[in-house]
């Protein structure tokens, strides 16, 4: 099922931690709906850069969040948030370049050596930036450094 030109509900609910535990991570119709425009807002992120997008994690339900340590507010279990990289760019130049683009959005997080997690939650749209250079689970710190 395609949610907008360039990204299929298949990327955004896709999850090898799903797989593992033999688990469905399938969107309520509520989460449908946050992921349709999730895929709305990433192709805005496409278009700033005009390349392709790789999503490594987006929507994962209650289970499969919990799995991965994700905290249970997380905008990934609402279906409002993605992790990607995009391609033949460096993840720490494409979140200054969103920081910088007059986009708007709720969380940009740099997750050093690992991806760049965008959230766009509709009521909460901070224009939070941060960076987390001790990988999943450690603290985040304001500003990109």
């Amino acid at each position: 099922m395609k949610l907008s030109e360039h990204f299929s509900l298949e990327e955004f609910t896709h999850s090898s931690k799903a797989i593992s535990m033999n688990v469905s991570n399938a969107p309520t119709p509520a989460h449908l709906e946050n992921l349709k425009h999730l895929a709305d807002r990433m192709e805005a992120v496409r278009a700033l850069f005009g390349r392709a997008i790789e999503i490594t994690s987006a929507y994962r339900n209650p289970t499969v969040n919990a799995a991965v340590g994700g905290v249970p507010n997380s905008a990934h279990a609402q279906g409002h948030a993605a992790d990607f990289h995009v391609d033949g760019m460096n993840d720490l130049d494409v979140a200054r370049a969103i920081r910088d683009s007059g986009l708007k959005f709720d969380q940009l997080i740099y997750e050093k050596n690992r991806c760049v997690h965008i959230s766009f939650d509709p009521d909460r749209m901070r224009q939070d930036v941060r960076r987390q250079p001790g990988g999943p689970g450690s603290p985040t710190y304001p500003g990109l450094g």
